[in-house]
């Protein structure tokens, strides 16, 4: 099931809500410790975002867990959770899934066609006259970038 397919749960949310949004690893124990849940309880939510493709759960003594951004184009990562960023995205169209990387008052834009924010309101979206268009998709948050027209001629 991909990532689109699904909406991910209060116990999903809650979990990702606490890993590093730029998919540094962190200590197992040490998250489900902050969020009080008993071993099967996270297990059970890690193997959900796992197979989702959320994230990356490590294995042996030292267990760790991360965000798996591999679905989220290499020049957003380092905007991940860090509104102000500046992001020149590649290639268009993209969307970027929210639960992974919170684009939300980053600076997108497309050569030639200049940019925009990333609002911060569920649905909306914000366009130019040169054909950059940001959507933040009202249900799930995720950000999709589109052009239309010729350079110079939306």
């Amino acid at each position: 099931m991909g990532q689109a397919d699904h909406a991910l749960d209060e116990d999903e949310v809650a979990l990702l809500a606490l890993l590093p949004a730029g998919g540094a690893p962190a200590d197992s124990n040490e998250i489900r410790g902050r969020l009080g849940w008993e071993a099967e309880h996270y297990a059970s939510a890690c193997a959900r975002l796992e197979e989702r493709g959320y994230i990356v759960a490590g294995q042996g003594q030292s267990k760790t867990v991360g965000r798996d951004l591999t679905a989220v184009p290499p020049e957003f990562r380092t905007a991940c959770g860090r509104p102000g960023s500046d992001v020149t995205v590649r290639q268009v169209p993209v969307t970027v899934p929210h639960a992974l990387c919170d684009l939300t008052d980053v600076i997108l834009s497309y050569p030639g066609r200049g940019g925009a924010a990333v609002p911060d309101s569920l649905g909306s979206g914000v366009w130019n006259s040169k054909g950059f268009r940001v959507q933040v998709d009202a249900h799930t948050q995720d950000v999709t970038v589109t052009v239309s027209g010729a350079e110079g001629n939306a």
